[in-house]
C-alpha cells in the first residue's frame, strides 16, 4: 500500500498526475484498504460532498470494485464536478438585465395586521435578495422591490408579480413565495419578535440574511448567494447553498449543519454539536461556552481553522493527505500521530477540571488543519 502511494507521488511530481487525480487514486487505495468501518462517536457520513454529489447523478454504490472500474467511475466523477462547476458558474454569472433589454421595476408592500399567533414562517424566493428581521410591531409587513423583465407596460409588470406570488397567513403560518424565473424580487420581511417553531427560506439565486431572530427550527437553503445570520437563537440550524460563502455570527444553539458547495463556512458561537463542510473553500469554527459537545468539519480542498474553548477537555482526531496540523494550546497530549508524505493523522487529547469534553473531527483533502483556544466572548 505504501508502494503503491509512493508511486503515485512520484507520478505527481513528475507531472504525469494532476493533483487531483493523484487524490482520486489515494482515495481508491483508502477505500481498498479498509478492512471494516471504524466505530465512531458521531454521526458519520459515508462519502464527502464530492461523492455525494456524484452518487446522486450517477447512482453509485460503494460496493468493492477492481482497481480499473473505481478509475473509470472516479473520471466520471471528475468530468460530473467540472459539468456543475461550470453550471455553477453560469448560473453565478448570468444577469438578467444583459439577457432581457426590456424590464419594468416597481415596489410593493404585503402587510398583515391580524396576525395572532405565528408558529411557521416559509419564504421561497425564484431570483432575488432575502432578508427575514424582528421588529417590535405585532404585525407582519413584507416590502418587495420587483424588477420583471420581458415587458416595459407598468401594468402588465405588476399583474405578472401579483398573479405569480402567494401572500398569506392561515392556520398560524405565513407563506411567501415567487414562482416566476423572469422577475427579480428584493424581499424584506418583518416579523413580530416572537418564538417561532419553524422558519424555512428557500432562495434559487440570490443571497439570504436573517439577525436576531428566535425559532425551534431554522433551515435556509440557496442554490447561488451567500448566506448570513447574526445572533441567532434556535435548537436547530441548517444552512445549505451551491455556489456562496456561509456566515453564521453569534449563534446559540443545540445543533448546526451548514454545507456550501462552493464557499467559505464561517460559525462562531456557543454550540452543542456542529457539522460543517465544503467542497471547495475554507472552514473556520469558533465555539465558546462549557456546552460544545462534537464538532465535525470537513473540507476537500481547503483548509479548517478550529477555535476551540480552553476551559473543557478535548478529545479528536485530524486527517489530511496534503496538508499539515498546528495545535496551538496548552495541555494538548498528541496520543498518535501518522506523518506520511502523503497520509497524514493525528489524534490527539487534553484533560481539564470540567467534566465536559469536546470530540472533534477535521478531515480535509489538500488543505491543513490549525486548532486554537477560542476567544472569551459574552453569551447572547
Amino acid at each position: 500500500m505504501n508502494e503503491e502511494r509512493k508511486r503515485i507521488l512520484d507520478l505527481v511530481e513528475k507531472g504525469h498526475l494532476s493533483t487531483k487525480e493523484a487524490l482520486t487514486l489515494l482515495e481508491a487505495l483508502d477505500k481498498e484498504g479498509a478492512p471494516h468501518k471504524e466505530k465512531q462517536s458521531y454521526k458519520e457520513k459515508d462519502t464527502y460532498l464530492l461523492d455525494e454529489l456524484a452518487n446522486l447523478f450517477t447512482g453509485e454504490k460503494t460496493n468493492h470494485q477492481s482497481e480499473k472500474t473505481t478509475y473509470s467511475h472516479n473520471n466520471g466523477k471528475d468530468k460530473l464536478i467540472d459539468f456543475f462547476q461550470s453550471a455553477l458558474n453560469k448560473v453565478k454569472n448570468f444577469d438578467l438585465d444583459f439577457e432581457f433589454n426590456k424590464s419594468i421595476e416597481l415596489s410593493h408592500v404585503f402587510q398583515e395586521t391580524e396576525v395572532g399567533s405565528l408558529k411557521e414562517v416559509a419564504v421561497d424566493v425564484a431570483n432575488g435578495k432575502v432578508d427575514v428581521l424582528p421588529w417590535e410591531q405585532d404585525e407582519v409587513r413584507v416590502e418587495c422591490q420587483v424588477k420583471v423583465y420581458r415587458t416595459d407596460d407598468i401594468e402588465e409588470a405588476r399583474r405578472s408579480f401579483l398573479a405569480n406570488t402567494d401572500f398569506y397567513i392561515e392556520n398560524e403560518k405565513l407563506r411567501l413565495s415567487t414562482e416566476l424565473k423572469w422577475m427579480k424580487v428584493n424581499t424584506k420581511v418583518y416579523l413580530p419578535a416572537s418564538q417561532y417553531e419553524k422558519v424555512s427560506i428557500k432562495v434559487l439565486n440570490g443571497a439570504v440574511k436573517s439577525e436576531r431572530l428566535k425559532a425551534d427550527s431554522f433551515k435556509v437553503r440557496s442554490g447561488n448567494g451567500k448566506v448570513e445570520l447574526n445572533d441567532m437563537t434556535s435548537k436547530k440550524i441548517e444552512v445549505d447553498t451551491s455556489n456562496g460563502a456561509i456566515h453564521l455570527a453569534n449563534i446559540y444553539s443545540d445543533s448546526v449543519e451548514a454545507e456550501s458547495i462552493n464557499g467559505k463556512v464561517y460559525l462562531e458561537g456557543d454550540v452543542v454539536e456542529t457539522d460543517l463542510q465544503s467542497l471547495n473553500g475554507t472552514i473556520v469554527c469558533s465555539l465558546r461556552g462549557e456546552r460544545a459537545d462534537t464538532l465535525h468539519a470537513k473540507a476537500v480542498t481547503g483548509g479548517i481553522d478550529l477555535y476551540v474553548p480552553d476551559s473543557i477537555g478535548i478529545k479528536g482526531e485530524a486527517k489530511s493527505n496534503l496538508g499539515s496540523f498546528k495545535i496551538e494550546m496548552e495541555g494538548i497530549n498528541i496520543v498518535e500521530e501518522k506523518n506520511e508524505v502523503v497520509q497524514k493523522h493525528v489524534h490527539f487529547s487534553k484533560e481539564s477540571d470540567s467534566d465536559k469534553k469536546l470530540h472533534i473531527f477535521a478531515h480535509t483533502k489538500t488543505g491543513s488543519v490549525l486548532i486554537k483556544k477560542s476567544e472569551v466572548k459574552n453569551d447572547i
